[in-house]
């Protein structure tokens, strides 16, 4: 005969064993929509020569002036941490297309570069493009 404890070990087993008969499975996890980073401005003519010899947040400082200016259709200053600063002048936008060119000066130095370059509108703004 069976003794209590082993009865109760197979009560114990059954119970279990019906527990996971009856659970239910987790629903499945929804998963999350992808949303993508905004795209970081165009480095335009900061990435060609005349922002060749800035230092990388030197650089984004300039970048992000540049696509300012461009997007308000104004002249936008700005200043490095490293004594370089510019300024960058858009002209008017253009009616085929959406475009605007833009001249941006650079002092490195005390040494003026100057490049031009231009933007375009998109969807979601003014997007340097050269």
């Amino acid at each position: 005969m069976p003794s209590a404890t082993s009865i109760a070990a197979s009560v114990v087993a059954a119970t279990l064993l019906l527990a996971a008969c009856n659970a239910s499975s987790p629903p499945p996890a929804a998963s999350a929509p992808v949303v993508a980073a905004p795209e970081p401005p165009a480095p335009g003519v900061v990435g060609s020569a005349i922002g060749r010899d800035l230092d990388e947040k030197d650089k984004a400082i300039a970048i992000a002036a540049q696509s300012e200016a461009v997007s308000s259709g104004t002249r936008k200053s700005w200043k490095g941490d490293h004594g370089v600063y510019g300024f960058i002048v858009p002209g008017p936008e253009n009616g085929a297309g959406g475009c605007r060119d833009y001249t941006h000066k650079i002092f490195i130095n005390g040494r003026p570069q100057e490049a031009k370059g231009q933007a375009c509108k998109t969807g979601d703004g003014w997007r340097v493009t050269s």
